[in-house]
């Protein structure tokens, strides 16, 4: 996970709900970057929370792949 892409798109959706809340004035990528800052501790536990998550669930699928044993094939009836 590149947590500078994240903090940009982090960004982009506060820059977003500013402009939606001022319509009048807008929002500059500086304004948001300020606000965003206030929020940002809060949104990267979370994403770190879900790559903690993502982690688990593939190792806990390669160990049940890995233990589980293979399924017996049905032979042709033909022969």
């Amino acid at each position: 996970m590149n947590f500078r892409k994240e903090w940009f798109n982090h960004v982009a959706a506060v820059r977003k709900k500013l402009a939606r809340k001022n319509k009048a004035k807008g929002c500059t990528h500086k304004n948001a970057m300020a606000q965003a800052s206030i929020s940002w501790p809060k949104e990267k536990a979370k994403l770190q929370r879900k790559a903690v998550r993502e982690a688990k669930q593939t190792a806990k699928a390669k160990t049940v792949s890995a233990s589980s044993p293979p399924v017996p094939q049905k032979e042709d009836a033909q022969s």
